[in-house]
């Protein structure tokens, strides 16, 4: 990725939550498409548990990131904070993000797919 997503830019900020709000979307959508399609619902299960995963993966390697540029900001220039900051804030919206998939994802493991 190149400098129009870093972890100090607003896209970087968004990012987590915008891996959250896509496996909310597809994963709903899934299971709509298995209750009115009549797909198979124990593969149907398995797939949204699959694209958890991912969705974990990247939602931590974004909040690492920004751990990691937010302890090498050591300047104490104004641009330097605001880099820290922002840093800051994509770690604190990777830990809502996580949060927010697993409040997603936990009716789908404990709720029969189509009731």
């Amino acid at each position: 990725m190149g400098r129009f997503a870093r972890p100090s830019t607003l896209v970087g900020i968004a990012a987590p939550m915008a891996v959250w709000a896509l496996h909310f979307v597809v994963l709903y959508s899934l299971q709509g498409l298995t209750c009115g399609e009549g797909w198979n619902p124990r593969s149907s299960f398995w797939a949204m548990v699959a694209l958890t995963i991912p969705a974990l993966a990247a939602i931590a390697w974004l909040g690492l990131r920004a751990l990691r540029t937010a302890r090498a900001v050591t300047s104490g220039e104004p641009a330097a904070r605001r880099a820290r900051f922002a840093a800051q804030a994509t770690g604190l919206c990777a830990v809502l993000a996580t949060v927010a998939v697993l409040f997603t994802v936990v009716p789908v493991l404990l709720l029969p797919v189509c009731r």
